[in-house]
Parts: C-alpha cells; sequence; structure tokens
C-alpha cells in the first residue's frame, strides 16, 4: 500500500478534511454569525483611535490603512490553514501550531503572546468600561470612585461570560456590538461638520507627516487585532469552506468603517485630532451618546477574549461532557469563569499604571501575533516551495514592517510606562 504524500493535502480544501477536535455537532454557527465577531472584535477602540492615527501620519495614512486590511485578510487566511497542515486532522488553537511548526518552545512561545493578548485586553477593556461609567455619571454628579465602577464592570461583564460557552454563541452580542460602534462613528462624523460649519473651524492638515509615520504605522496595524480569535470562531462554523469570504467581507467592513471615521473627522479636526475622537465632540448628548455607545460595544466585545481564553483552559482542565455530568460541568466551568474575572478585575482595580504596561506588552504581542507569526508558522509547515512568487515578496514585507511596528511600538510604550511611573512616583513623595 502506498503511503499518500503530505504534500497533496496542502491541495484541499476545508472541507474535505476529518474534524477529530471539532465535531459536526459544534459546528453549528453561521457564516454571518462568524462575521460579525470578527467585525465586533476587531473595531470598537480602533474606531476611536484612528482619526488620530491618521493626524499622526497625515492623509497619507489612509494609504497604511489600506495596506494593513490588504495585510490582515492574507495572514488571517494563512492562519486558519496553518490548522489544517497535515491534512488529516485540525488543530484546536494558535499555540497548537507554534507546537506543530517548533515543537513545545514553539507551543509556550506563541502561548504567551497569545494569552497576554487575551488577557490584556479584557483587562483594558474592564478598566474603559468603568472609567467611561464613571465619567457618564460625573456629568450629572454621581461619583462613588472609579475603582467601585471598575468592580461593577467587572460584574457585567461577567454575567454573559458565565453563560456562553462558546465564542459562537457570543455572536449576538457582537452583532450589537457592530451596530453601537456603526452608530458612534455617524455621530462623530455628524458633529463634527455640524461644529465645522456652525464654528467655521479650519485646522492645518499633513499630506505625509514622516517624523509620525512610523508610529502610526504601528497604531493602525494594531487596529486590525483580533487573529487569537480566529480559530475559535471558524472552530464553530458549519461550513468552514466559507472562512476565506467571510473574513475578507469583515476586514473590508473594518477598513470600510475606519475610513468612514478618520477621514472626515481629520478633515474637520485637523491637527487637534484627539484619541478618543469624541473628545473632539462639545460637551452635549452626542458626546454622551458616544461614550455611551462605545461602553456598550466594549461590554459586547469582552467576552469574546474571555470566552476563547476560557475555551482553551477548560480544554486542558478537561472541563467537559466528556469527564463530567452536564450539570458538575456548568458549575465548574462557572466558577474557572468567575476566578479568571476576579483576577483581572482586581488587576484593573489596583495595579498602577496598567494601561500602559498592557500597552507594552500589546506593542509586543500584537506585532508578532498579528502578522508576523502567522507568516512564519504558515512557510515552516508548508514550505516555500507552496509560496506563489508574489507571495514571496509579500511575506518578507509583512515580516519587515510587523518588526518595524514592534520596535517603534514598544519605544513609544517604553516611553510613556516611564513617564507615568515617574509622575505616580512624585504622587507618592509629594504626599
Amino acid at each position: 500500500m502506498t503511503e499518500e504524500n503530505p504534500s497533496s493535502f496542502a491541495e484541499k480544501e476545508i472541507h474535505q478534511f476529518e474534524y477529530e477536535e471539532v465535531t459536526t455537532h459544534e459546528r453549528t454557527g453561521s457564516s454571518l454569525g462568524a462575521y460579525y465577531n470578527i467585525v465586533s472584535i476587531i473595531a470598537g477602540t480602533g474606531t476611536l483611535q484612528l482619526p488620530f492615527a491618521l493626524r499622526q501620519a497625515g492623509w497619507a495614512g489612509i494609504i497604511i490603512i489600506l495596506i494593513a486590511t490588504l495585510m490582515a485578510i492574507y495572514t488571517g487566511s494563512l492562519l486558519i490553514k496553518c490548522l489544517y497542515y497535515d491534512g488529516i486532522s485540525r488543530l484546536p488553537d494558535f499555540p497548537a501550531i507554534g507546537q506543530a511548526a517548533f515543537g513545545r518552545p514553539g507551543k509556550y512561545f506563541i502561548r504567551i503572546f497569545h494569552y497576554s493578548i487575551l488577557l490584556g485586553c479584557t483587562c483594558v477593556y474592564i478598566m474603559l468600561i468603568g472609567y467611561n461609567i464613571n465619567l457618564l455619571l460625573e456629568m450629572v454628579d454621581v461619583t462613588i470612585g472609579l475603582k467601585a465602577w471598575i468592580a461593577i464592570a467587572g460584574c457585567i461583564v461577567l454575567i454573559p461570560y458565565l453563560f456562553l460557552k462558546t465564542v459562537k454563541e457570543v455572536a449576538w452580542l457582537s452583532a450589537m456590538g457592530v451596530l453601537t460602534t456603526s452608530l458612534v462613528i455617524i455621530i462623530s462624523v455628524a458633529v463634527g461638520l455640524i461644529q465645522l460649519k456652525s464654528h467655521h473651524l479650519h485646522y492645518d492638515h499633513n499630506i505625509v507627516n514622516w517624523s509620525q509615520l512610523p508610529i502610526s504605522l504601528g497604531s493602525i496595524c494594531f487596529s486590525f487585532g483580533g487573529n487569537v480569535i480566529y480559530p475559535h470562531v471558524e472552530a464553530g462554523m458549519k461550513n468552514p469552506n466559507a472562512w476565506n469570504k467571510v473574513l475578507t467581507c469583515a476586514i473590508l467592513t473594518v477598513c470600510s468603517m475606519y475610513l468612514l471615521i478618520s477621514i472626515p473627522c481629520y478633515y474637520v479636526f485637523g491637527v487637534i485630532t484627539e484619541s478618543p475622537i469624541y473628545n473632539n465632540l462639545e460637551a452635549g448628548g452626542a458626546k454622551v451618546a458616544a461614550i455611551l455607545l462605545i461602553t456598550i460595544h466594549i461590554v459586547m466585545a469582552s467576552p469574546l477574549y474571555l470566552t476563547s481564553f476560557a475555551n482553551e483552559m477548560e480544554e486542558m482542565l478537561k472541563i467537559d461532557r466528556k469527564h463530567h455530568s452536564k450539570a458538575r460541568e456548568f458549575v465548574l466551568r462557572c466558577l474557572l469563569r468567575a476566578f479568571i474575572l476576579t483576577c483581572l478585575t482586581l488587576v484593573a482595580m489596583f495595579v498602577p499604571v496598567i494601561s500602559d504596561f498592557m500597552s507594552l506588552i500589546g506593542s509586543l504581542s500584537y506585532s508578532i501575533i498579528l502578522f508576523m507569526a502567522p507568516v512564519v508558522l504558515y512557510i515552516k509547515l508548508y514550505g516555500f516551495k507552496k509560496l506563489a512568487k508574489w507571495e514571496m515578496l509579500v511575506c518578507p514585507l509583512i515580516i519587515l514592517i510587523s518588526l518595524t511596528a514592534c520596535i517603534l511600538g514598544t519605544k513609544d510604550a517604553v516611553i510613556q510606562l516611564k513617564a507615568s511611573l515617574r509622575a505616580l512616583h512624585d504622587t507618592h513623595t509629594t504626599h
């Protein structure tokens, strides 16, 4: 009996493979639900900071947004192909791809950055929810302290997190998140244009701001982050062969949202454009609505990161129906998830300058996980021979851009972290 050439497996479509880790019963999610999950996890906070990134880069930032869009589509496709590299079974997650490519060192290397994104983003999200609620209620003279609101924010996020078992079940939350982000874009652009007309505003613009262009590159690239949940989103799709179409539509939607808010807002506010963009809006109902809506979006997006992390932990700890009864599985899952969220909430409440520290981790993690890792892992698993001629040019370019974003983003984050620590030290010294 002849042995089938492993390279022939690479020619197969995803739907031709056997699924050992992901059973047919589990693959019940729709392509539309997967689309909402991707858009929800990528957009949101990125929408708020992209106008500022355009201010940093000048109008040339539009080209960077378009390039980052193409990179996100390409590397997202490569990542899912890596799950099926042997043509026999499906790898369960991102760290498993690292192990398949580079053994245990690869697994642990990817896992460190992978988990830092899943947990770090959630921690910052909880803090942002608490901060925004505190900001809104201070407008009506209701103050109980920022830490208290962060604790309440953790409780708010916990509710859907406990009862939604997998990523595909979070799709309806994601759909609401996409809606709220779309409304924030409409409000920000509409109010900005009204301010332009009523106050006859005129601010300078740059075609290219060379000094800030590298930092803007990092900000824009990181705004397309979210591929850490792609294996979990694809795992729940009833038709996984539609992944490339779903991913392309989702990333193009995100790109459209970014351009729709970035171009008009930079045109209106020019060199005074701030991050988040609603800081440029005049006080009033529209600004309150924008803050409220983006807070709702963050609440909706948080379970995506958390559920992805919990699914991996539950798999390692064997918290499933194979090893426990339905009731026991539910109790163990709730206890694990409550513990995870409690730890993250406490970190958000009590660790000084946590947002700056997470920015540093994010700069390192996103630059590696988002664009660089899928390319390197794909080449290691499939070999250079599987690359088309244009891919041999594109892949090194993607790695170069990722390294540039990593170095400059990390440098910027370190400077900000040092400044925050110095300010914290000066405050303690004064008191």
